[in-house]
């Protein structure tokens, strides 16, 4: 009776060892997974109001005699994507892609897709200082 008591007892002790050594691997697992999500500090901006992150200047319109072709301003800081928009509630069609700004200077070209200037409501601005802007 006493020799089969050791057998359960050592067995019981192999299945507690295995049990620690699978749930320390699944834990080092998990902290190694979460260790490696870190996300890039960056500026983002969007809206029709100062939005920290960007403050935007020298607004310039070029207009032809029915539509606004193109919109200029200055970005406090480099964006590396832009899109704008003119209307007063931007729908996913309304907006441009700028590209990155130049030396703080952004050129959003409307030529594409002009906007008569009588629905010119006010300037929406998205940008970006790392990645591209996607817009819903």
């Amino acid at each position: 009776m006493r020799h089969g008591f050791l057998r359960r007892r050592r067995w019981g002790a192999a299945r507690l060892l295995v049990l620690l050594t699978v749930t320390g691997s699944v834990a080092v697992g998990a902290y190694a997974f979460t260790e490696s999500a870190t996300v890039p500090a960056s500026n983002v901006g969007a809206g029709n109001r100062t939005v920290s992150g960007y403050t935007i200047s020298n607004v310039s319109y070029t207009l032809d005699t029915d539509n606004t072709t193109a919109v200029d301003f200055d970005l406090n800081t480099a964006a590396n994507d832009v899109a704008a928009a003119l209307v007063a509630s931007p729908a996913h069609g309304d907006w441009v892609d700028c590209g990155a700004s130049v030396a703080n200077h952004v050129s959003c070209d409307f030529s594409g897709s002009p906007v008569a200037n009588t629905d010119v409501a006010k300037l929406s601005v998205v940008a970006v200082s790392s990645g591209t802007v996607t817009l819903p």
